[in-house]
């Protein structure tokens, strides 16, 4: 029994020193480091033995978290469906924020329609309150709001500059003239311009006949990149039965034939039958009585009692009806592509988007509507899009171009059939051709 104690002794202490052996042997090896290395937690992607670092180097300390500052300006895309309410709930901007905004839009509206694909540009300060909001109404035009230091906000209109640039479309009657426009090169709401603005001299459904000629001279707005989406028809002339009729539009933004007769029916200078006491003047540099800022008044305001008839100035067609709360209810009409007139603080509308109305036709009854002092009819008239005295300004109201100005109509007349002509010898069996000219803004 002793024996085999001492045996069984023996082989414990040389199974424990070998054990000894193998454990200093593994810790010197160079490869051991290495594994040692890799199940500390370190990644890297090159070998250990190509590293450089000294063993007595402090690691480096990681770089501190850089905190991105919030962008002071964000940009949106206006969708189909968008409401300025929600567009700026989603952004975390006050009702009372929008209210202001309302207050300083309210003689231009530019905010009560948004048209899809049209930019807003949120400018915000390090409270994160909106300082700022751009609309980029089209390339050549924006609208800056811009806050005041008593929380109110400032209407600035900026404006690039811009030129027109002279397309002739031409082309022959083949189904109809409206799909004869469209092959040609022309808008859907082009053929239906020129539709409404020759329908007293030509019967459309009668008249037409397959190959009839037809030629369109059409001014483009353009910056000096791309074009803004304005446009207006300069002159047209379409041959029917041997008889051909042409349409020149003239500076006061009527259409006349070359005799100078008006191709239009004329307007009239007021929008009620009585003409009423103008309790405000068009003004651009007027201080508005409640806000005591310079708001540019845009119209007249005639001091209609509350229901009285409101009357279209002329034919065209209704675009827009809306109810602002500091403009009230309010039509839009567009006359031609030149000529829009506004109607505010109404009582009750009585046409609908999309109608077409007559020269004198009763559209609506006067009221009290939105932020008012009173009771009392807004009317404005605007050319291209920028507002005019209704008052003195050089509008259609003449059934002729005046006598004094007619030979002026005539060498402008002269110029555009000469123009369209050159077109139809370069191209004569064409579809349409294309003549571009440019010439700078206002020019005619």
């Amino acid at each position: 029994m002793a024996t085999r104690h001492l045996f069984s002794r023996s082989h414990i202490l040389l199974f424990a020193l070998s054990i000894i052996v193998l454990l200093v042997g593994l810790f010197a090896s160079p490869e051991h480091s290495k594994a040692l290395f890799v199940e500390s937690g370190t990644v890297t992607t090159e070998p250990a033995e190509k590293r450089a670092t000294p063993a007595t180097a402090t690691p480096p300390a990681d770089p501190a978290p850089v905190l991105a500052e919030p962008d002071p300006v964000q940009r949106y895309q206006i969708q189909a469906g968008d409401t300025l309410s929600a567009i700026f709930e989603s952004r975390g901007i006050s009702l009372g924020t929008l209210h202001e905004l309302l207050a300083a839009d309210a003689e231009y509206l530019s905010l009560e329609i948004l048209h899809p694909g049209t930019e807003l540009a949120f400018r915000f300060n390090d409270q994160q309150h909106l300082e700022q909001l751009t609309l980029h109404v089209d390339p050549a035009r924006k609208v800056v709001f811009q806050r005041q230091d008593n929380g109110s906000f400032s209407y600035q209109h900026v404006e690039a500059e811009t030129r027109w640039s002279y397309h002739v479309r031409s082309g022959a009657i083949e189904q109809s003239f409206f799909k004869a426009g469209l092959r040609a090169g022309l808008t859907e709401q082009q053929v239906e311009e020129l539709a409404r603005m020759l329908k007293r001299k030509i019967d459309f459904r009668r008249e037409i006949r397959k190959g009839d000629p037809f030629t369109v001279l059409v001014a483009n707005e353009v910056t000096h990149e791309q074009e803004t989406g304005r446009y207006r028809i300069e002159a047209v002339s379409l041959s029917t039965r041997g008889r051909t009729t042409n349409a020149f539009l003239y500076t006061d933004g009527n259409y006349y034939d070359e005799n100078g007769e008006s191709i239009l029916p004329a307007f009239r200078r007021w929008p009620t039958q009585h003409r009423f006491r103008i309790s405000s003047p068009f003004d651009p540099g007027r201080i508005h009585p409640m806000t005591g800022r310079i708001s540019p008044h845009n119209g007249v305001d005639l001091a209609t009692p509350i229901g009285t008839r409101v009357m279209s100035t002329g034919d065209g067609v209704v675009t827009r009806i809306g109810d602002h709360p500091y403009a009230g209810k309010y039509i839009n009409i567009r006359h031609n592509g030149s000529l829009t007139t506004r109607y505010l603080h109404l009582s009750r509308v009585l046409v609908h988007k999309g109608q077409r109305v007559k020269r004198g036709q009763k559209i609506a009854l006067s009221g009290n509507t939105g932020r008012s002092t009173g009771p009392h009819l807004h009317f404005e008239f605007r050319i291209d899009g920028r507002p005019v005295n209704p008052v003195t300004a050089d509008i259609p109201t003449a059934t002729k171009v005046p006598s004094d100005a007619f030979a002026s109509f005539t060498e402008l007349a002269q110029r555009r059939l000469a123009l369209m002509r050159t077109v139809e010898m370069l191209a004569p069996a064409r579809a349409h051709a294309q003549v571009t000219q440019t010439h700078a803004t206002g020019s005619s």
